[in-house]
């Protein structure tokens, strides 16, 4: 009887110590809540170039040029990105040139599409009058609307083209109009140190209303790339189907003393992040 009385007290002092023990227990905190990442972001970057090629034509009588950009962009939904930014290199004809740009990225599966604006801001420019001489005054600045569509056939292969003209060196009415097909094809990845390498290239036309002056043209080009994280170095090989003998467009120096037209082998050393991956 007294080994019955004594276990239904032990029981009663056990039931009565149990919440203070589960008191003393630790308890693990709720899991911290998940941030969604901002739908801003910047990108920006630099490049050194020995010769600042635009569709096929120096921009700096083959000579060096230092660039850069910066870059705005807006996540508004999984499949669209808007930006806006500008971008500057050193010129030959003028103090600089500025190409101030807007758009709108569209991504669909392996579909993408840029649609968008930009305007070529030439600050004092020498603009090629109608005796082949520079006139000091003249006003080259102009603005193009732009459509760049890509597909990635496979993991391998990227196809893509660009459509892009409108009103050109400052002449109100007179247009001019840039088609581009072109094609990227990654290599395989045996290079050390996590280097990747791919080739590209590109075919295309230039063509001028008949009020510029200017003769239309085509252009190619073909290029292997090395990428290192947010540094890419790029070797490319650029001619056109003109000299400055057929085109005024391609003698771009005040003394007409350079075909900016002809065959050049170009280096450019880029560096690109965005504001995101350097968190």
């Amino acid at each position: 009887m007294n080994k019955v009385v004594l276990s239904v007290v032990a029981g009663a002092f056990a039931l009565a110590a149990a919440p203070a023990f589960a008191a003393d227990m630790p308890v693990k905190a709720p899991p911290a809540p998940v941030v969604a990442p901002s739908p801003w972001d910047i990108a920006f970057g630099t490049a050194l170039t020995t010769d600042y090629e635009l569709r096929g034509i120096s921009q700096t009588n083959h000579k060096p040029a230092v660039q850069g950009y910066f870059e705005i962009d807006y996540t508004a939904t999984d499949w669209l990105k808007l930006y806006a930014g500008i971008w500057g290199s050193n010129v030959a004809f003028a103090d600089a040139e500025f190409d101030i740009s807007g758009g709108a990225r569209f991504s669909w599966g392996n579909f993408g599409l840029d649609l968008g604006f930009v305007y070529y801001e030439y600050p004092s420019p020498g603009a090629l009058n109608g005796a082949g001489g520079y006139d000091p005054t003249g006003n080259i600045s102009y603005g193009e609307f732009y459509a760049k569509p890509s597909y990635k056939l496979t993991d391998w292969l990227t196809i893509g083209a660009t459509v892009i003209g409108g009103d050109n060196f400052g002449n109100s009415g007179s247009s001019a109009i840039y088609y581009e097909g072109n094609a990227t094809v990654a290599l395989p990845a045996v290079l050390p140190y996590g280097i990747a390498s791919s080739i590209s290239g590109g075919v295309g036309r230039q063509t001028y209303d008949s009020a510029l002056g200017l003769t239309d043209y085509t252009t190619w080009n073909v290029g292997i790339a090395f990428n290192y994280k947010a540094v890419t170095l790029d070797l490319r090989y650029w001619d056109t189907n003109v000299d400055w003998t057929s085109a005024p467009q391609c003698a771009t120096d005040a003394v007409l003393s350079v075909d900016n037209c002809d065959a050049r082998f170009v280096a450019t050393l880029k560096f690109d992040t965005t504001l995101s991956a350097l968190k």
